[in-house]
Order: C-alpha cells, then structure tokens, then sequence
C-alpha cells in the first residue's frame, strides 16, 4: 500500500470535528507572511486617515489595475520557477529511491559467494547501498559525518576509522542544518578549499562529500568481485551503470541546492510588490476607512502570501513542513535491505566444515590491509 507521507490527509482533526485545509495553520505560511503583512496594514490605516482628510491626494484605481496585472506575471514565473525545483527534487529522490533499491537487491541475486569473506563483503556492499542514501539526505541538509542514528550499523569499522582521520566538512552546495530555506551555497569554515604550493600546482586539499566516498567504497566492492570472478560480466556492467546513474542523481540534488534564483530578479520582484502595496492605499475608497483596512489586508496578504510560498518551496531538501520527507524515502530503501538480509540468497555461501577450514580472515588480505568494505563480524543487523 501507497501512503502520501507528506500529506496523510488533507484534513485536521481536533474536539471531534474534522477541519479543512482553510483552518490550518502548520504547514501554511501565515508566520512567515504576517510580519510584513502586518506592517502593510498598518500603514494603509495611516495612508487611509490621511486620504480622508485631503481627497485631492487620492489616486486613480485604474492606475493600479495596470500595474497589478504586471505584478501578477512575476509572481506567477517566480511561483512557477520555485515549484519546478521542488517536482524535480522529488523525481530525483524517486529516481534514487528505486536505483538504490535495485543496487540492493541486483547485488543479493547477482553476486556468488565462494567463502565466509565473499559473504561478509556481500552483505557489507548491500549496507553501503542503503548508507549512501542517507548519505545523500544529510549531504544535502548540510549535516556532516557519521554521528547520526540512522548510519548505525550499516558502515563498517574500518570506513568509520578511514573517515575520522581525515577532517571532513566539506558542505558544497548544501542548505544549513537549522533547516533554511535559502538557496544559496553554503560551505563551512573548516572546508575552504585552498591551493597547495605543489611541483605542478593545480592541485586541491579538501574533503569528499560522504556520498562520493560511499560510492568509491562500492566501486572496489565491484573490482573486488570482477577481480575474482564473481559475477556475470553482463551484471557486472549493469552494476557500474546503476553507479553512475546515482552520482549523477546526486550531482542533480547539487545543481538544485547550488542554483538560487536570479539575484535581479529576486530584487527587482520584491521592488515591484512592496511598491504596489505602498501605493495601493492611495486609490482604494477613501470614504471608507475599515474597507480601505480590509482591503489592504487581504491584498497585502494574497501577495506576500504568494511569494513567501515560492520561498519556502524553492529547496525542498530541509526540515521544513513543506519539504519532501527524506527520512521517509531513506526508510523504504531500509526496508529493502532488511528484505533481502532475512533472506537466502541464490547464490549464497552453503556452510560446511570444509567451508569453515578454508576460510580466510575476513579482516585481513595478504598484505595486511582490510579488503573493500569488510567488517569485523558478519553481522545480520540493518541498523
């Protein structure tokens, strides 16, 4: 069964009665537009006082049509231009979603285990799979490293100890952890990156978004059973395509993230919609003062309503009510490991005394380093 997480219902229900979307106040935009649409009202009290004490100061209202019919087509590219950045996040993480997905479980059915070390790197290269989406969800939330609940268990030992020797704050392209939603690059201050006085000079120190280094784990997990002949040369290139389609879903997420809206355009909206309010009082009825009020509010707020809305829509990656649920799309590709752990897989490893005999440490190759992925216990855990 399919359930909008999002939005499990379009309705609140409170004191036994059902309510509709036009009483609620979680998820709209009132907080964020009632400032300036308080300030906006204030004024038109005071412009409206003003007009009825001198008419001559009063404007013609077909002025403002002209002007209003102008505004509206900016409001409507900026709403516009903000929703195609939230429906493309969301085609995104459905794409990640079922690649990730189809990783796990081409992985479970394509690859054969010969020895206990085969198994342990199997099921270490499914975990990865699923830690790589999460990964990408933290990533594009601005949160580094590996200090969050929902990575236990699913990296390895020796990944966790590679990846606190080095110092890694890199943050291209991601929105603060306080959840904003600002479009703007952010990148911390222990990440700069900086040029190193080098023979050749163009190279760079800094640190791997925790993605990439994820996929570089799964990229030798992949030479790894090639090397040893432990897959179909036709999965194996069907894997390294699935690979590269979720760098290049990750790469997408960046150019949303990374891409505000024009600063011109942003500036001169604003211009354009806090000058039609300011001036709008003065061709409203000033016989009238409570419907010049009324007016103003309610214009005021249809307005500011409307473009606070394409804020808070324009990166949908955050914290916010009206952002997509990452942690829900992270949570069904949990549910496929968990799947195909519990289960048997074709070509698993068959235990025997031979087999125990045989096996190698699975913490060491020849040379005394740790193979691609591996971990210290075979574990059966996700998380």
């Amino acid at each position: 069964m399919i359930i909008d997480n999002a939005n499990p219902s379009n309705v609140v229900s409170a004191f036994g009665l059902v309510w509709p979307d036009a009483l609620r106040i979680r998820g709209s935009v009132i907080r964020i537009a009632f400032p300036p649409v308080f300030l906006m009202t204030g004024y038109g009290v005071g412009i409206a006082f003003l007009i009825k004490s001198h008419p001559e100061y009063a404007i013609s209202l077909t002025v403002m049509s002209l002007i209003s019919l102008v505004l509206s087509l900016l409001l409507v590219f900026r709403t516009n231009s903000a929703y195609d950045r939230y429906w493309e996040g969301r085609k995104i993480w459905q794409d990640l979603k079922v690649n990730s997905r189809n990783l796990i479980r081409s992985f479970w059915v394509s690859v054969a285990e010969n020895s206990i070390e085969d198994s342990v790197l199997k099921r270490q290269a499914m975990k990865n799979v699923a830690a790589f989406t999460i990964s990408v969800k933290h990533y594009l939330r601005g949160e580094d490293g590996l200090d969050y609940a929902d990575y236990d268990g699913l990296m390895s030992p020796e990944f966790r100890l590679q990846y606190a020797s080095r110092s890694n704050a890199y943050n291209y392209g991601a929105i603060p952890a306080s959840g904003s939603n600002s479009p703007e690059m952010v990148v911390s201050h222990g990440s700069h990156l900086h040029i190193q006085q080098t023979a050749e000079g163009w190279e760079r120190s800094g640190d791997t978004p925790l993605p990439s280094q994820i996929l570089y784990e799964l990229q030798k997990y992949c030479e790894y059973i090639q090397d040893n002949h432990l897959i179909h040369v036709q999965f194996y290139a069907s894997l390294l395509t699935s690979m590269n389609t979720l760098a290049t879903l990750v790469g997408s997420c960046e150019r949303i993230v990374s891409t505000p809206i024009p600063l011109a355009y942003r500036i001169h909206l604003h211009h354009a919609l806090y000058l039609y309010l300011l001036v709008l009082p003065w061709a409203l009825d000033f016989k009238s003062v409570a419907k010049t009020i009324v007016i103003q509010f309610v214009v005021s707020f249809m307005m500011i309503g409307i473009d606070s809305i394409s804020r808070e829509i324009q990166n949908p990656f955050g914290y916010d009510a009206n952002d997509l649920p990452l942690d829900n799309y992270c949570e069904s590709v949990l549910i496929e490991l968990s799947y195909a752990l519990r289960h048997r897989a074709p070509k698993a490893l068959v235990i025997s005394d031979d087999t125990m005999s045989n096996s190698v440490d699975i913490s060491k190759t020849g040379d005394g380093a740790a193979p691609p992925g591996a971990l210290a216990t075979a574990g059966t855990g996700t998380t």
